[in-house]
């Protein structure tokens, strides 16, 4: 049976069916791309919507078109994302939560677009906060801070959308006992080692320390970020013995391994114990390579309903010693013609979005605006210390300018760095 694509406005009124020439395709990843690609004798518009049931599991999915490509006269190629492309559309100038369950969170991150939120699961609290942020971004700020995965969930109602929620659970995918091998069919199967950096071991820092004074009144300002040796030991990082005798550099005589060092940033922690907590959480995903395989659907066995986010056991024999780990679907792709199969699907490690660029971007901005704060904040206390501020607390003009020029002095020269 052919997949039927009915179909939308963009203002969600009824043209019709859209009838594809050929084979559907549908491309999803984990916490990523989620799109389908069709030719068709009809042109859609932009922003018209596609509204289908999928026969996996009957649930409804709705995709927005984004592209149209084709000549006057000719067929239509179609891309179109689902729907939860709306949030772009959606902004948040201001929104802070401080510890709020997970539902606060996503009802905030939807707080400006006609999405609900759908929390299944328990989550516990955290504190985050939306600053200039489109709601998508939001979102997936939400579930990094909350640890929760999102998938849309569409309610339909006499042949139209009724109801459209971000519902969030502990972890999308099961284990149904697939398993690949790498090794039986190398010429249909792509692995790529991605460029990421392995750490063995992580110094861990979180929300910048407040100035205050002998009498613990905040002054303004911040100083050193937190660490967390106190609970750990007197060291401020944590590490994994068997990931530094595998990956880890050799020492100056060549006999033993030293650590590859790597540094973590959580701005929203405020206590000692919940950073080495979230450290230690962060820690194994470091000490490996980051793999992915591309590998067609046949070669995964007992994957013949493979679901986006389901667990595979991995056999890679192809390298010394073989490489055996437990590892995740984070990416399929079907295709929809009189039937339906699974025909490729990507095992290991997701692609970065765009989004978790400009995130790391932005705390890595936090971080230096930190540092700088606390050298130029260090500069006016010495010029203060030694010509004296006047008698109402005001800044003297000479120590404005100490201000910025300890600022300046302070930042590490960056001409060689990639942003």
């Amino acid at each position: 049976m052919a997949l039927t694509l009915f179909w939308f406005g963009r203002h969600d009124e009824r043209i019709g069916i859209l009838r594809p020439l050929g084979a559907v395709l549908h491309r999803e990843e984990l916490g990523g791309e989620d799109a389908i690609e069709l030719t068709c004798e009809d042109e859609p518009s932009k922003y018209d919507r596609l509204l289908w049931r999928d026969p996996e599991d009957g649930r409804w999915r709705e995709h927005v078109v984004v592209t149209v490509e084709g000549e006057t006269g000719g067929p239509s190629f179609v891309r179109a994302e689902s729907s939860l492309c709306d949030l772009l559309a959606g902004y948040i100038e201001s929104a802070r939560l401080t510890n709020a369950g997970a539902e606060a969170a996503l009802s905030a991150a939807l707080s400006s677009t006609r999405w609900t939120a759908d929390v299944e699961g328990t989550f516990g609290t955290a504190s985050a906060y939306f600053y200039h942020l489109r709601s998508l971004a939001a979102l997936r700020r939400a579930a990094d801070v909350w640890g929760f995965e999102v998938e849309p969930a569409i309610e339909v109602e006499g042949g139209r959308v009724a109801g459209r929620a971000v519902r969030a659970v502990p972890r999308l995918g099961c284990d149904r006992g697939m398993r690949f091998e790498h090794a039986h069919n190398l010429a249909r199967c792509r692995r790529t080692v991605l460029e990421d950096e392995v750490c063995t071991a992580l110094y861990g820092y979180g929300a910048g320390i407040p100035v205050v004074d002998e009498m613990g009144a905040f002054t303004g300002g911040y100083r050193r970020k937190l660490t967390f040796g106190e609970v750990n030991g007197g060291v401020n990082w944590v590490g994994d013995e068997a990931a530094r005798l595998a990956w880890g550099l050799p020492d100056a005589d060549g006999t033993g391994r030293v650590h590859r060092f790597g540094e973590v940033t959580f701005a929203d922690v405020e206590d000692p114990q919940t950073l080495k907590e979230r450290m230690l959480a962060a820690l194994p995903e470091a000490c490996a390579p980051k793999v992915r395989y591309e590998v067609d659907a046949a070669l995964v066995e007992g994957s013949d309903r493979a679901g986006l986010g389901d667990d595979v056991a991995v056999v890679d024999a192809s390298r010394d010693p073989e490489w055996r780990f437990k590892s995740r679907v984070v990416g399929r792709v079907r295709a929809f013609g009189d039937g339906w199969e699974d025909v490729q699907l990507t095992i290991g490690q997701p692609k970065s979005t765009a989004y978790a660029a400009a995130s790391e971007a932005a705390e890595d901005a936090a971080g230096a605006a930190g540092d700088v704060a606390l050298a130029a904040r260090a500069g006016v206390d010495a010029l203060n210390e030694a010509a004296g501020a006047a008698e109402d607390g005001t800044v003297p003009a000479l120590a404005t300018k100490a201000y910025v020029d300890a600022a300046i002095a302070a930042l590490d020269d960056l001409s060689e760095v990639e942003f």
